[in-house]
């Protein structure tokens, strides 16, 4: 911005539009943890099911799967009649014990543990009624199995990304089963971690909507940002500082198509201000602005 002088008047000059495109790749993650326990055994029952349920808000329209992570807290014993309460000590048959992941709605299911996948009888959690947390990725560098569960973030025997380009809403069911009777799975809870990307057209728009200004005198900036989709965007956060000159300032926001600001007024520069954008949507600042009439400010 400059200065002209014309009749021994400031004059400032600014720009009368800036314009700029961003395309962005947003990851998003989600957990849903399910920890109603369960005795998986053939003389209570087996196999048994858990279910998270993922909600359609908790992702952006359109977005799809592009990475899952399941976690299951767990443990073998030696009980009387599948009952995990009724610890006997004894050897517990850890090539019993059978993971399945499914997305029901999808028709689309991987076997994380099939029977057969650990081995020996020593009961995986350090104490009686302890568990153990095993996390199922597919980025891990060591595949689960070969003797005695342990702690710790192992690939699934069959992979987790059967399930990449899935849409996330809906239910997700674990299935456990334990192949004989007598030594139950005892199943504490699983947590499962979603992830998927938005993709998003997002540009910024600024005008002052005149060439001059007369120092002492009052201008509008109006800000707009939008989005060309093709996915809804979330919690976009928006800053602008006034420039030099300006004294005192208030603004407004307003959507439409959809477009939601998480504050709808203030006062100084706008910083972190959230705002939610669908595919097609914007949102519009307008900053009403008082210039000073001292040069120095300049």
């Amino acid at each position: 911005m400059s200065f002209q002088t014309w009749n021994n008047k400031f004059f400032l000059c600014l720009a009368l539009m800036f314009i700029a495109p961003y395309s962005l790749s947003a990851p998003i993650t989600q957990n849903y943890t399910n920890s109603t326990p369960a005795n998986v055994d053939p003389r209570q029952t087996s196999p048994v099911d858990r279910t998270v349920t993922v909600p359609a808000a908790d992702f952006p329209n359109g977005v799809t799967v592009d990475n899952v992570i399941i976690s299951i807290d767990f443990d073998k014993r030696d009980r009387n009649n599948g009952v995990c309460t009724n610890y006997n000590g004894g050897f517990v048959f850890n090539d019993e014990i059978y993971f399945e992941l499914s997305k029901p709605s999808e028709g689309i299911s991987t076997v994380l543990v099939p029977f057969n996948t650990y081995s020996g009888g020593v009961h995986p959690a350090p104490t009686p009624d302890g568990y153990i947390t095993v996390v199922f990725d597919d980025a891990a560098a060591t595949t689960v199995g070969g003797g005695t569960p342990v702690a710790g973030t192992f690939a699934p025997v069959n992979p987790l990304s059967v399930f990449d380009g899935v849409d996330p809403a809906g239910d997700w069911t674990l299935t456990m089963a334990d192949s004989a009777g007598q030594d139950p799975l005892c199943f504490s809870s699983f947590t499962l971690a979603l992830e998927a990307s938005a993709q998003v057209d997002i540009s910024v728009t600024k005008t002052d909507l005149s060439a001059s200004y007369v120092p002492g005198s009052d201008a509008t900036y109006i800000i707009t940002v939008s989005n060309s989709g093709p996915d809804d965007a979330f919690n976009l956060a928006v800053n602008d500082t006034l420039p030099d000159g300006v004294i005192s300032a208030t603004w407004t926001c307003s959507g439409s198509g959809g477009g939601l600001c998480g504050v709808s007024n203030g006062v100084g520069n706008i910083t972190g201000v959230n705002v939610d954008i669908p595919s097609g949507g914007a949102v519009q600042f307008a900053v009403d602005v008082t210039f000073s009439t001292n040069p120095a400010d300049y």
